[in-house]
């Protein structure tokens, strides 16, 4: 075993749980120029007025709210196609999923300041809709420090063995009709954090009530051999290729 792989405890912890998130494993200097990456990408999407709101929504005061995202941001930077690429990362995941990996997705999950918007119960298996059960993981790295203020993840542990009934595909997305809320619990991370959770794991993200941004990023991957439905099934393969091993 590598120290990239995972230890059985922390696999055990991710098969009960649907989540393990790791001390910091990428250090100050990566994370930083990640960040400023990060920043370019969006400043670029900004300036060709390609930065979507996926999450609209409003704050109680009537503030409207916004989650940016930079959907397929392994094509938008090389630093995060060698990012999807990194061991320190498919070492973790291989040891969850095997030795096949393709990526799903890549997207950065911006929250301004102040008017950052919440991302509601869901489960990425159902937007996924791979072939077979346990054959999804998700990572999700910050490259700020998150907490519950500013729009950490949240989780409920062990409800990953089954897909909720979630409501209709409405503007904003899928959404669990009846999460265990009181069962939910915050993951708050540092800067250079990693987590990683079930493709059925529920996870959901607070608005951002702080005057910093938050900065995070989320890649998708599933076990090469099997097929993807849903939301990704008609992406050119560019945009889902094979990181390791083969179909």
């Amino acid at each position: 075993m590598t120290p990239m792989q995972m230890t059985p405890t922390q696999v055990e912890e991710f098969r009960r749980e649907g989540f393990v998130a790791f001390d910091t494993v990428f250090p100050p200097d990566e994370v930083q120029a990640l960040a400023a990456a990060y920043d370019n990408c969006l400043e670029r999407l900004r300036q060709e007025q390609g930065l979507k709101n996926i999450r609209q929504g409003e704050l109680a005061d009537g503030t409207q709210t916004e989650v940016n995202q930079i959907r397929c941001a392994h094509l938008f930077h090389p630093v995060f196609a060698d990012l999807v690429r990194d061991a320190r990362i498919l070492d973790r995941v291989e040891t969850l999923i095997g030795p096949n990996l393709r990526l799903i997705l890549c997207q950065g999950l911006y929250k301004p300041a102040h008017t950052g918007g919440e991302i509601g119960w869901h489960q990425d298996d159902y937007y996924f809709q791979v072939s077979k059960p346990d054959a999804v993981v998700s990572c999700w790295m910050a490259f700020d420090d998150v907490t519950p203020e500013n729009g950490c993840m949240w989780v409920i542990p062990g409800a990953h063995t089954q897909l909720w009934e979630h409501d209709g595909a409405a503007s904003n997305g899928f959404i669990m009709s009846n999460p265990d809320e009181p069962a939910a619990v915050a993951v708050p991370m540092r800067a250079g954090q990693i987590m990683f959770h079930h493709g059925a794991t529920p996870h959901r993200t607070l608005p951002n009530t702080t005057d910093r941004p938050r900065r995070a990023l989320a890649i998708h991957f599933m076990d090469a051999r099997l097929t993807i439905g849903g939301n990704r099934e008609s992406e050119p393969p560019e945009n889902t290729p094979i990181l390791r091993g083969q179909a």
